[in-house]
């Protein structure tokens, strides 16, 4: 029975196999000789350089017209300083000290701290 039952399975398996085509697809990888990246610009700038002719020079042309001579331009002339007189005025000018800072001001300072702290708590 056993036999039998095994038989009735495997005949749906071997239908399936049966009706399977004979020709499979089969996906390939082509590798072409050329890159498959390009650079055009590469290519069009090679392009162009084999393509260039430079323009033949005239014969009987003055060229001493066109260039001028070199002169090494002036060199430029020291500004005029008078330290001594700017140090002098330096030293007598009148040194103001801004807001001196006094063993009371720091006090009354902590003092107004202290109070801001009380308020809060």
């Amino acid at each position: 029975m056993i036999a039998s039952r095994l038989v009735r399975l495997a005949a749906p398996i071997s239908r399936v196999a049966a009706a399977r085509p004979a020709f499979m697809a089969v996906r390939s990888f082509a590798s072409p000789s050329a890159p498959l990246m390009q650079d055009i610009l590469k290519d069009l700038y090679i392009k162009e350089l084999k393509g260039y002719k430079p323009a033949p020079e005239a014969k009987g042309v003055d060229t001493s017209s066109k260039i001028k001579e070199f002169k090494t331009p002036a060199a430029p002339a020291a500004p005029a300083i008078d330290a001594a007189a700017d140090l002098s005025a330096w030293e007598t000018a009148n040194v103001e000290i801004a807001d001196a800072i006094t063993e009371d001001a720091v006090e009354e300072e902590e003092e107004e701290e202290e109070e801001v702290e009380e308020h809060h708590h």
